[in-house]
């Protein structure tokens, strides 16, 4: 095995190694790729868990105010109380418990949920950003809270939207039974065809 990932002809299926039980390969190949100076830090956690109770009574606010914003792109699901209630919990999910490895398995559910009512690739991928954004804009105009709390959140939207894209890239193909090698090789023809028309 090299740089974490494995050859065609011997690699494991991450999907069939979570089904099992075994998540924590799937983490570690999501975090192997990412710079300690990327990754939460103890710092960041004490950040997070000093100033939770802050960020949780903005929770309401943000879920509202995102949901109102992403209801201008004609997806149903921004348009209902479901959408707020969704994105109550996952902002509480967010911010909580980071520090587990259970962290990461909640929240590719929350994003498989979404991406199972019909909420697209793009739009998934900015949630933790968009949320950590609206966040910082609400930490700001209250000047309540350290810049420490700004670059924490983030470092952990841009590691949760990481996640979303391995999880969908991986789990997504390999529930079908191809590892994601075959995929690598059909984006260098999609490249090449590209290439002939835009090169």
């Amino acid at each position: 095995m090299a740089n974490g990932q494995l050859h065609t002809q011997d690699q494991v299926l991450y999907i069939d190694e979570i089904r099992k039980g075994n998540y924590t390969i799937f983490i570690k190949h999501v975090l192997d790729q990412i710079p300690s100076a990327f990754k939460i830090s103890s710092l960041d956690l004490k950040f997070l868990n000093d100033y939770r109770d802050y960020l949780l009574s903005i929770n309401d606010e943000l879920a509202e105010t995102y949901c109102t914003i992403m209801s201008t792109t004609n997806n149903d699901f921004f348009k209902g109380s479901e959408c707020v209630g969704a994105i109550r919990e996952y902002w509480r999910d967010f911010i909580t418990n980071v520090d587990k490895d259970e962290y990461w398995v909640r929240m590719g559910i929350h994003m498989l949920k979404l991406f199972s009512t019909n909420v697209g690739v793009a739009a998934i991928i900015a949630l933790p950003i968009q949320l950590a954004s609206l966040a910082v804009s609400r930490i700001e105009k209250d000047k309540k809270l350290e810049d420490q709390v700004i670059i924490t959140l983030s470092k952990l939207s841009t590691l949760t939207a990481a996640f979303y894209a391995e999880i969908l890239v991986h789990l997504l193909t390999e529930s079908v039974g191809t590892p994601i090698n075959a995929f690598m090789i059909l984006a260098g023809n999609v490249v090449n065809e590209l290439m002939k028309t835009y090169g």
